[in-house]
């Protein structure tokens, strides 16, 4: 019997002590301002959007028992946005998140997936997503005051103001395509279905580069088929002396473009 979306919540609502993470806007090269969503005042958003709409009420997470669906794509009940950010291939696009807390350490990943037709139409449950950028833990810094295993993206992220750098491949070709940012927290993960997944979907349209030849983006993966519940990087205990991460997930694009972070 399938339960109804609201039941799923449930349980996860009640393991959302507070707030935690959402992205709330997106900046061009241009310093054009695209919003992200809301989910707390739905009524006033702009129909729009170039952020997906999602059930993601209090900021919650996405628990690994939930990887194996289409909810880790973009987040609960996830629906596409309606309009695009204009780029080219190389811009930098800065992804800014409204908050993220210390003790939520983890990685910061980046995915690209090709839109058949209008992205506004398109299938959550058959996009095929293809890393273009991940950063894991660091090092051990800081580890003796935070117990956390030292410097992880998060860090590196709340030291930017909260904001992500993700650079559009220099060798995409022109198109339409759904970008997924995401933090994993990890803070818990060295429980089954303790991990925390933050996914949050955006709509991007390509213009041609002028660069030299342009690559077709494939090898995606479905959403479902993104982490397992026991994965290395999804199961997994970051107290104390951590000394190496695996990542979760695909390898990454041998056709991105490599990016430092300003603090990284």
């Amino acid at each position: 019997m399938r339960l109804p979306a609201t039941t799923l919540l449930i349980p996860f609502l009640l393991r959302t002590a507070s707030a935690h993470g959402r992205i709330t806007n997106v900046t061009t090269p241009t310093g054009t301002i695209y919003q992200g969503w809301d989910p707390a005042h739905p009524q006033t958003q702009p129909q729009d959007l170039i952020a997906w709409r999602a059930a993601n009420l209090g900021n919650i997470f996405v628990p690994p028992s939930q990887f194996n669906t289409s909810h880790i794509t973009c987040h609960f009940n996830a629906t596409p946005g309606a309009v695009y950010i204009p780029t080219v291939p190389g811009d930098v696009l800065k992804v800014q998140w409204n908050e993220w807390p210390a003790s939520h350490k983890g990685p910061v990943l980046t995915y690209l997936a090709a839109c058949p037709g209008s992205c506004a139409k398109s299938d959550k449950e058959t996009l095929a997503w293809v890393k273009i950028d991940e950063v894991g833990w660091l090092n051990s810094s800081g580890a003796d005051v935070l117990p956390l295993g030292g410097t992880w993206a998060t860090d590196v992220l709340r030291a930017n103001g909260a904001s992500w750098m993700v650079k559009v491949p220099e060798a995409l070709e022109e198109g339409s395509y759904v970008l997924r940012h995401e933090i994993i927290a990890l803070h818990v993960a060295e429980e089954v279905d303790g991990a925390q997944a933050y996914p949050q979907c955006m709509n991007l349209k390509v213009a041609k580069g002028t660069g030299g030849e342009a690559k077709k983006l494939e090898g995606g993966v479905v959403g479902e088929k993104l982490y397992g519940i026991r994965d290395k990087g999804v199961l997994v205990n970051i107290h104390g002396n951590v000394t190496e991460y695996e990542i979760p997930g695909p390898k990454v694009w041998e056709y991105a473009t490599e990016f430092k972070q300003p603090s990284e």
